[in-house]
């Protein structure tokens, strides 16, 4: 049963103020994804697939806080004086704009966990063998989440989101999303914590360590989907007010890992400077007539044979278009260009 701590009502309208809120930094953060992505872009051509995932994702988010603002107005204007009032009307879970509401949620938890996966075969190397677990479990994820839609479709006699038949495909979705963000969190932290350590660093780098982990990991994903397993199985209506606005989380935390792989701001390049910094012979300007600068787009490696060639992270690029050490090896010497 729901706990007595806060009316269902009470507890929607706290939900959908929530969500907007978290729906206007997830429209801030879009624009400016979608900028970085194509007129500001700094590679040759635009990353269609980046646009259209970004671009698929803000739309089901505008969706989902449409639909809770839809039902807002359904519940305390439209059907206010129906019997049981508006607790009434939010606790059937039946209802379709409801139901589509949670077909949507699931379909952004999935693309959503999909590239913080992708950000981890990434960091690794593009080993598709740090990856089965966390893809297993995303599969999982939607088998659980599609269900669970269609049980909420037929709940007709249920109204409560915690009943017993809902309550299982519910917890089996939150825990499997949790354990795929546990996991690949565990994966990169790992992984870029040992790239970074690796080259020692200064103080601005370690401190920019830490923030890369939290954002290219989906660790805030991860607390927060802690917090709403948490009141779920407490059968707290307070559910309701993390559930809402993780639905904009799901698009937030991809979105974000998107920006720092567009702006060259990953693991993977703050790596590359330091091994650069480290070796400063090897990145050389180019000169032209009269001794000017040519500009940082046009310059060249200069060969180094006093400095050993690493092919630890050879295969581990941001994403966005910029070339990994194995394509720059296969490229005669003097002849590099920046995407």
């Amino acid at each position: 049963m729901a706990g007595p701590d806060i009316p269902l009502d009470k507890a929607y309208l706290t939900a959908i103020w929530l969500e907007t809120l978290f729906y206007g930094m997830n429209f801030v953060l879009y624009w400016t994804c979608m900028s970085i992505l194509t007129w500001r872009r700094r590679t040759p051509k635009v990353n269609k697939l980046l646009v259209g995932i970004g671009t698929l994702m803000f739309a089901f988010s505008t969706a989902h806080v449409s639909l809770g603002f839809q039902r807002l107005i359904e519940g305390f204007i439209v059907l206010r004086d129906q019997p049981g009032g508006p607790g009434a009307f939010f606790s059937d879970v039946s209802i379709p704009a409801n139901v589509v509401k949670v077909g949507i949620h699931t379909v952004n938890s999935i693309i959503g966990d999909s590239i913080v996966v992708w950000r981890c075969w990434l960091v690794w190397g593009r080993d598709w063998k740090m990856c089965v677990l966390p893809i297993l479990l995303i599969i999982a994820s939607a088998i659980c989440g599609f269900t669970q839609t269609v049980y909420f479709a037929r709940a007709k006699k249920l109204h409560s989101a915690f009943a017993h038949s809902l309550q299982i495909w519910n917890g089996s979705l939150f825990s499997l999303s949790l354990a795929t963000n546990v996991v690949v969190t565990i994966l990169i932290s790992l992984r870029v914590w040992y790239m970074l350590r690796m080259e020692g660093g200064s103080t601005a780098f370690r401190y920019w360590r830490v923030l890369v982990i939290i954002i290219e990991s989906g660790m805030i994903y991860s607390v927060a989907l802690v917090c709403e397993i948490t009141l779920y199985f407490l059968g707290s209506n307070a559910f309701y007010i993390v559930y809402d606005p993780i639905a904009q989380l799901t698009a937030i935390t991809p979105t974000l890992i998107i920006v720092l792989a567009a702006l060259q701001l990953t693991s993977s390049d703050v790596h590359s400077r330091l091994t650069r910094s480290k070796n400063a012979r090897i990145f050389q300007p180019r000169t032209g007539p009269g001794g000017t600068t040519v500009p940082l787009d046009t310059m060249d490696f200069a060969p180094n044979e006093a400095a050993p060639k690493s092919t630890f992270f050879s295969s581990v690029i941001s994403g966005a278009g910029v070339e990994s050490e194995s394509d720059l090896s296969s490229k005669p010497e003097g002849h590099v260009s920046f995407a």
